[in-house]
């Protein structure tokens, strides 16, 4: 199971992605509904 995990900088919030990548995202809601999103996709 992915642990949606990231971290806050001056542009907003910047997420780890399953596969290792960085995503920079405006709010770490939005991250976590984009990693959920991928979950129900796959």
């Amino acid at each position: 199971m992915f642990i949606p995990k990231g971290y806050y900088t001056s542009q907003g919030y910047t997420g780890f992605l399953p596969d290792g990548s960085r995503m920079a995202f405006p709010t770490q809601e939005e991250y976590i509904d984009y990693v959920e999103e991928l979950h129900s996709a796959a």
